[in-house]
């Protein structure tokens, strides 16, 4: 059965088309999976993402805004993506920093990560078609696959590389999904409520020192 699946999944769900001009800017994908990875400079990740919203019809979302589409957990993405099932472009800003021995080590933040909504739709109706199966991952399989998201395999092991987490705080990284979430829903809803979503993301957000959280200006 499962097998049956994956061959109707290869030869029939919608995945974008990658076009020359965009494989050259996103990097190769790891083996067996459709998760491209990049690395670069913080200048370099602006261009990366402008080139993704050019070529990709329909525009983009990070694999939190994937629940907008499909009512999925984050960790049911990260499983499909690991499966190969989805397309995601990923980029990992990165620079050299010395070590406390002086050798010289390659940092990399946390990787920014966009998944094309066309392909969110398409997994929302495939869950219809399956009467409202969700292949869920075992609490195992959701740690490795997190894991598999945020660190590119060909680094394990690797001591001149190195992770960190990006300097940006949770509440700034919420902010930036925010914004980007109402720069797509303005390009993708017709009308009035596509209207509201632009001027939103062009008026940007502030702190609110009453709340203390951030709003959209007004």
């Amino acid at each position: 059965m499962i097998v049956r699946l994956l061959n109707y999944m290869e030869y029939n769900f919608p995945f974008v088309k990658i076009p020359d001009e965009l494989r050259m800017v996103i990097g190769e994908p790891t083996p067996g999976t459709r998760f491209y990875r990049r690395e670069g400079s913080q200048d370099e990740c602006g261009a990366w993402f402008q080139a993704i919203d050019r070529h990709i019809e329909g525009g983009s979302v990070s694999p939190g805004g994937v629940s907008m589409f499909v009512p999925v957990s984050r960790a049911a993405v990260h499983h499909r993506l690991k499966k190969g099932l989805l397309t995601a472009f990923s980029f990992y800003v990165v620079e050299d920093e010395k070590s406390f021995f002086g050798t010289t080590r390659k940092k990399k933040e946390r990787p920014y990560m966009v998944i094309p909504v066309s392909e969110c739709r398409a997994w929302a109706e495939e869950l219809k078609r399956r009467m409202g199966f969700v292949d869920m991952p075992t609490t195992e399989q959701a740690e490795e696959e997190s894991e598999f998201i945020e660190k590119d395999p060909k680094d394990r092991g690797n001591r001149k590389v190195v992770y960190e987490d990006s300097p940006m705080s949770r509440g700034e990284m919420a902010d930036l999904v925010r914004l980007l979430v109402a720069q797509q829903l303005g390009k993708l809803l017709p009308g009035k409520l596509g209207e509201k979503y632009r001027k939103q993301s062009e008026r940007g957000l502030v702190h609110d020192p009453k709340t203390g959280k951030t709003k959209w200006k007004d």
